[in-house]
């Protein structure tokens, strides 16, 4: 996992670049990495979310906006609760109606789409680990899992470009949370597997 030799200042720089975004351009969720890597801090998304929280509960009016050039700024509004609360209104929005979707990494294929918000983690075999990086990026956060699979973490849109590049990867990758992409991946090839019912050897 992602660990930072700085983890105090983190939040403080987040704090300064949410106010720098205040009636500008959104910042994403790779710029905030980006600019916390190049102050010598490392840290995951999913602590990134966590200090979001942390500063809308301290009152800053941050929002998220979707979209290709989306991202979270800072909107400073007469009527800081409603504000508040349209922005996490809005971001469950999104999960609830886009399920996984991904940041953009440093390399992918280009079959399968890698923006988004929410975490999808895969366990893979250690045969396919190149493959895995040449999609998601190496700078993913993997951790072994006894000595012939591995976990990862991935952000990436559920559609059926991904589910098609998670059937040609066989049975060496598996959905493991969370477990409604897993059961919809399931019911995808279900629908498949109808239409060739009937099929005599």
């Amino acid at each position: 996992m992602a660990k930072s030799c700085n983890q105090k200042s983190k939040i403080l720089y987040l704090e300064k670049m949410l106010n720098e975004s205040a009636g500008g351009k959104p910042i994403t969720m790779q710029e905030i990495l980006s600019t916390l890597e190049e102050q010598g801090i490392r840290a995951e998304r999913k602590s990134i979310y966590d200090d979001m929280e942390t500063l809308r509960e301290f009152g800053m009016e941050i929002q998220y906006k979707r979209g290709r050039e989306g991202g979270y700024y800072l909107e400073r509004s007469a009527d800081p609760e409603i504000q508040q609360g349209k922005s996490v209104q809005e971001e469950k929005k999104t999960e609830a109606t886009e399920t996984v979707k991904t940041e953009v990494v440093k390399t992918v294929a280009p079959e399968i789409p890698v923006k988004g918000e929410k975490e999808l983690k895969l366990l893979c075999r250690n045969s396919v680990k190149e493959k895995i990086f040449d999609t998601f990026g190496k700078d993913i956060s993997c951790k072994a899992k006894g000595s012939d699979n591995f976990l990862v973490v991935v952000q990436t849109e559920p559609d059926e470009k991904f589910y098609g590049w998670l059937t040609s990867m066989g049975r060496t990758v598996h959905i493991v949370k969370p477990k409604k992409v897993a059961i919809a991946y399931r019911d995808y090839l279900k629908s498949i597997a109808r239409d060739y019912k009937g099929i005599e050897k």
